[in-house]
């Protein structure tokens, strides 16, 4: 007995009723034009990104959907590819915009193709709504932007008369010599210290707003010898017990954020620990296309009111809710963000404990590294 294939072949009827589900159901706008550029069919996500009825649409020029200063010249464009198609993005490396009914102009993507029908040679294209992703976009470039203002501020504004202070007290000790009250002596010592600590906060500052900028030279990563390296720099003395689990083949990637990363969250948990034995592990392993970093301690943990703080600016928070001035954190995520990658805090509370997990990509991407 002859088995029955599994499903039936198409036909023709079917393929055309296929086409017309799948056209009128894309979550894409989609557009027919004839050979004259008049609109023949529009799917409904079409009429929303415009704002139009398929009826008051059909039989009309597409250069209605588009800005009035783009029409005269769009005609002349689109004749010319209905007599030379091809399958291609349009006004490739152009912002490209269209125009509502209501007169609104919207910044789009649009991919053009083209088929022979009995009607026919079509053209379909392909539009998507971009406004999102520009909105989030321009929101990145202004943030970077004040940014980039405030740390050249801090870092020619704050610095100077800080150093004009820092001379005042060494005059101030030379005009004592060793005369000087001890009282003296040690007010002037904490002021030379804090502004040492306001020198290193403008370093850190400047630290941050560079850590957004993505490193493009990658090399060989081995995950296990830069974790050696960042324990034996760390040099974190006795009582501190580090143990390493690397399940992870060398990768292609840059070294130093991911080393700065690793550092950053292992002299996060010395530094916070509340014991005198202080356990830290270090584990990595592979996960798709992400390399999977866990950096646990057993330290006092960090309270979840707390928690959404923790990678802020000037912010240092403790099991307590405690927080002080510090940018470890906010660098380490605005680190592994700009590479692609991803970082977790998780930490409950009545639990001892912090437990951060970084998500950094093993392999290149078109989106990340072909700049």
């Amino acid at each position: 007995m002859m088995e029955q294939p599994a499903t039936m072949p198409f036909q023709a009827a079917d393929m055309d009723s296929a086409f017309r589900a799948l056209f009128d159901s894309s979550p894409c706008g989609l557009i027919l034009l004839d050979e004259a550029g008049r609109i023949v069919h529009v799917n409904q996500r079409l009429q929303d990104i415009f704002d139009y009825d398929a009826s008051e649409m059909l039989g009309q020029p597409v250069e209605m959907l588009l800005p009035h200063r783009d029409r005269a010249q769009h005609v002349g464009l689109r004749d010319g590819f209905i007599k030379s198609p091809s399958v291609r993005p349009m006004g490739l490396g152009r912002d490209l915009s269209g125009r509502r009914k209501d007169g609104m102009e919207i910044p789009v993507e649009i991919a053009l193709t083209f088929v022979d029908l009995p009607q026919g040679r079509m053209t379909c294209a392909l539009v998507i709504d971009i406004t999102l992703r520009k909105r989030a976009e321009l929101r990145l470039r202004e943030a970077n932007v004040q940014l980039e203002e405030f740390t050249h501020v801090a870092s020619h504004d704050l610095r100077s008369p800080l150093r004009g202070i820092a001379n005042l007290i060494e005059f101030i000790e030379e005009d004592y010599g060793e005369s000087a009250p001890p009282e003296v002596r040690r007010n002037l010592g904490r002021m030379a210290d804090r502004i040492s600590a306001m020198e290193r906060l403008i370093d850190d500052l400047l630290t941050y707003a560079r850590a957004g900028r993505r490193t493009l030279k990658t090399e060989a990563i081995d995950l296990g010898s830069i974790v050696d390296e960042v324990i034996a720099l760390e040099a974190p003395g006795p009582g501190v017990h580090i143990d390493v689990d690397i399940a992870l083949e060398p990768f292609e990637g840059v070294r130093v954020p991911i080393s700065t990363v690793l550092r950053n969250l292992v002299s996060n948990a010395v530094k916070h620990h509340d014991l005198d034995e202080k356990h830290i592990l270090v584990r990595a392993r592979a996960e798709g296309i992400m390399c999977v970093i866990d950096v646990r301690d057993d330290g006092p943990g960090i309270a979840q009111a707390a928690q959404g703080r923790a990678f802020r600016l000037f912010q240092t928070v403790s099991s307590s809710g405690r927080n002080n001035a510090g940018l470890g954190l906010a660098v380490t995520k605005r680190l592994v963000e700009a590479h692609g990658g991803n970082i977790e805090l998780m930490s409950d509370d009545g639990q001892r404990g912090c437990h951060f997990r970084v998500y950094w990509p093993r392999f290149a991407r078109s989106d990340l590294d072909d700049c």
